[in-house]
């Protein structure tokens, strides 16, 4: 009783390595890694992204936060384009993206060693 019982349950995660299939960023990061990566580090490779492009533009602490809130500031990262609102919030071009999210479920396999795997919905 326990993980077989969670086979076939769908969750929503903020990013998955195989939601792109255009990407190369899950190619890259096996080859470094040796594996997959997490949502966890894709973010926080979108984050280092950012930062590193907006340092680019102006070395200071406010020159960061002005570039990361410049309308023509952007980055490419392992979600796609980065680009933010005054507010703060990540912007993807058409809409808001508060809390983006790809939808996964939960079977068996071995790509996480645990002997169950997320598996993009499509």
């Amino acid at each position: 009783m326990g993980r077989e019982q969670a086979v076939g349950i769908v969750v929503a995660v903020p990013w998955h390595i195989d939601s792109d299939p255009k990407s190369d960023f899950p190619q890259k990061s096996r080859q470094l890694w040796g594996g997959d990566v997490s949502w966890r580090s894709a973010l926080s490779y979108d984050a280092t992204v950012a930062l590193i492009a907006a340092l680019e533009r102006n070395p200071t602490r406010s020159g960061v936060q002005q570039a990361l809130l410049s309308s023509d500031f952007s980055a490419t990262g392992a979600s796609g384009t980065i680009r933010f609102l005054a507010s703060g919030d990540v912007y993807d071009g058409l809409r808001l993206r508060n809390a983006p999210v790809q939808l996964v479920k939960i079977v068996p396999g071995s790509r996480s060693r645990t002997g169950y795997d997320f598996e993009p919905v499509r």
